[in-house]
């Protein structure tokens, strides 16, 4: 995902513009992805009811199970470590879900393993697709100029008065004809301060 580096030549609007229409053009195809995959998911729900493979209360009762493991994990953040919870979770969802549905609601086997199986991929898809659309929106907002934001733009020239590196990234981006950096660069100007910080007091 795009992220801004200070220590290269600031982007100019064109630029921005092209690094905007190509998150939104990532963005419409996840949420294409997404819409699919409930369809399916749905459909083999669908399947399920109308073939009495399952009940109704077993199929709500799947759905309920794989959307409360699903929605946190797709507001968490995107890693390796967050990859093997979603996987784990969704094998242990699956598990459960089969072990519910036969044991204490005594629906058929095939019709468990499959709505089993639905609830793990459902775990898959939220926590990993839902993860990044997330990602991708966020990258899009920090694409946006401070513009009007006068906290913004005042946290901007007192981080410049304070760091002369950051004053020069500034000017280079008003040479660019970008006279408001993004809220972006803001947040990269406030990870280069902690990271200044850090190296003071590791040298002392």
């Amino acid at each position: 995902m795009f992220q801004f580096d200070l220590t290269k030549e600031p982007l100019t609007n064109r630029e921005l513009e092209a690094e905007r229409q190509t998150l939104k053009s990532l963005r419409k195809k996840q949420i294409k992805y997404s819409c699919i995959s409930d369809v399916l998911h749905a459909f083999i729900f669908i399947c399920l009811y109308f073939n009495q493979t399952l009940s109704g209360y077993a199929i709500l009762l799947t759905v309920a199970l794989s959307t409360i493991v699903a929605l946190p994990l797709a507001m968490g953040q995107s890693n390796y470590t967050s990859k093997i919870i979603v996987f784990t979770l969704s094998l242990g969802t699956t598990l459960s879900t089969i072990l519910v549905l036969l044991a204490m609601m005594k629906q058929p086997l095939a019709g468990s393993i499959i709505a089993g199986l639905t609830a793990g991929s459902i775990i898959i898809v939220g926590g990993t697709l839902g993860k990044t659309i997330k990602k991708v929106l966020a990258t899009i907002e920090a694409l946006k100029p401070i513009g009007d934001d006068t906290i913004a733009r005042q946290e901007v020239m007192e981080l410049c008065r304070k760091y002369p590196e950051l004053e020069t990234y500034r000017e280079s981006a008003s040479m660019n004809l970008r006279p408001h950096l993004t809220y972006g660069e803001l947040s990269s100007m406030r990870k280069w301060k902690e990271k200044n910080h850090q190296h003071k007091e590791d040298s002392i």
